[in-house]
């Protein structure tokens, strides 16, 4: 009887272990390490300022048209499985994922550890997933084309909710990122010259036309178009 009994707690503890890092994978999809950790030493955590960060948007062209045309069975998986391949070029570069939203996607370089680097870090990322894409169509005869916006500003990283976590940034950094997207164009990788500036000799761009930003006024803005050879 004491055997079954040692065995039995044997089992419980094996289970309870087996949760405990369960849950733990699924803390650490929806918000950094660092940030984990914080929540679970303290069962809170502290709203950051970061002065130095790079931020990715994308955002898929036509989107809701393909919702509407394809099996929605088949329309996530594909989906899931480029965000998954984004995921893995995101990590390569030390960057993190911050969220997805339908058919947009988040990724940031300098949060919540520092990185001198940010800049260069995102602009890689954007150039791989763009190729990653290029070669996914080639194969594919569903078409899957991005735009892409990068800014590099100050931002503020936070955990909201309480019964539903979310790791999300603030702040005009994270704005112009987005207006960055917005005026980007398919498979084209979209940059303002503060950016550019920081990364001017790692990478090639094509200057475009100086437009007035919503919220942000006139800015010169470039296409990222490959690293220097």
């Amino acid at each position: 009887m004491l055997d079954s009994y040692s065995q039995l707690a044997e089992k419980n503890a094996k289970d309870l272990q087996k949760e405990k890092e369960r849950v733990e994978r699924l803390l650490l999809n929806v918000m950094p390490k660092q940030v984990y950790e914080e929540l679970k030493d303290y069962g809170t955590t502290t709203p950051q300022r970061f002065d130095n960060a790079s931020i990715l948007m994308l955002d898929f062209v036509r989107f809701t048209d393909m919702a509407i045309s394809q099996d929605p069975s088949s329309l996530v998986s594909e989906l899931n499985d480029i965000f998954s391949a984004f995921d893995r070029i995101v990590e390569m570069f030390g960057c993190e994922r911050i969220r997805t939203m339908g058919d947009s996607y988040m990724a940031v370089s300098g949060i919540p550890e520092a990185s001198t680097d940010h800049a260069k870090n995102v602009a890689k990322v954007a150039l791989r997933m763009r190729r990653y894409l290029e070669k996914r169509n080639g194969a594919h005869s569903e078409q899957w084309r991005a735009r892409i916006g990068i800014n590099s500003g100050p931002v503020i990283g936070s955990l909201v909710g309480i019964q539903k976590y979310v790791y999300d940034l603030f702040g005009p950094g994270v704005n112009l990122a987005a207006r960055m997207e917005t005026l980007s164009e398919p498979m084209r990788i979209t940059l303002n010259e503060n950016t550019r500036e920081s990364i001017r000799d790692d990478f090639v761009f094509t200057e475009r036309e100086k437009v007035d930003v919503k919220g942000f006024g006139p800015m010169q803005l470039y296409f990222l178009e490959s690293e220097v050879a």
